[in-house]
């Protein structure tokens, strides 16, 4: 098996010691080779190394007997490796708690691990995630110029914070968007008055979205 690079080995060399239960040990990482083992005296041993700078790492040699005992607090479960096992499950439920985390790693996998990893687990989740959102507000201003291209006559605009501003930072305080086919339909077919109805946004991005109701009444 050849592998991308040597993150891309420990990941599948993690993966595959949590799922066997067993305690398996990275004792040589370099630049040009990873030797693992397993605990004293079980004939575990997997040798990877490359040929030249920038081709992957090929497993070159690999015994992949065990005589060794289940373990149920394993070091390759780290942090990291929970935060990947998880992200999707956080990602579509950030209200997903530490202690539902650490229920079902245990219960799933067998692997026994601490509140305080399972917290830095999340917490790295959660950082990837907020900067997700941060970077998705820095291309609202690029969003809105390429709406009053492709819907001509549309009123866009973003307001930026004037407090923040005045301290060099660019923060996003709110914006409005209104379609011109909107605008011209309403005109057209609906009563002279605007009915609007809003919600309370939950989660990081916190504030208020309002938008124009259904079912206004129309002329005829």
């Amino acid at each position: 098996m050849t592998f991308l690079d040597r993150g891309e080995l420990r990941k599948a060399i993690d993966n595959y010691a949590i799922e066997k239960g067993v305690n398996v040990k990275i004792v040589k990482s370099e630049k040009k080779m990873v030797i693992a083992t397993c605990e004293d005296g079980c004939p575990f041993r997997l040798y990877a190394s490359r040929e030249s700078v920038g081709t992957g790492y090929m497993v070159k040699s690999l015994n992949h007997e065990h005589m060794c005992a289940r373990v149920y607090k394993n070091q390759r479960a780290s942090a990291r490796w929970l935060a990947e096992y998880f992200k999707d499950k956080v990602q579509a439920n950030p209200q997903y708690s530490v202690t539902e985390m650490k229920k079902d790693v245990e219960r799933d996998l067998k692997v026994f691990v601490s509140r305080y990893k399972c917290k830095r687990a999340k917490r790295m989740i959660m950082e990837v995630m907020d900067g997700g959102f941060a970077d998705e507000y820095k291309k609202l201003e690029a969003y809105c110029n390429e709406l009053k291209v492709s819907n001509p006559g549309s009123d866009v605009s973003v307001e930026l914070s004037g407090e923040a501003l005045d301290q060099g930072r660019r923060v996003f305080r709110r914006m409005y968007i209104c379609f011109n086919a909107s605008k011209v339909g309403w005109k057209l077919g609906c009563r002279p008055f605007i009915g609007l109805d809003g919600t309370f946004l939950k989660g990081k991005a916190r504030g208020i979205l309002l938008t124009d109701r259904c079912g206004f009444r129309c002329k005829r």
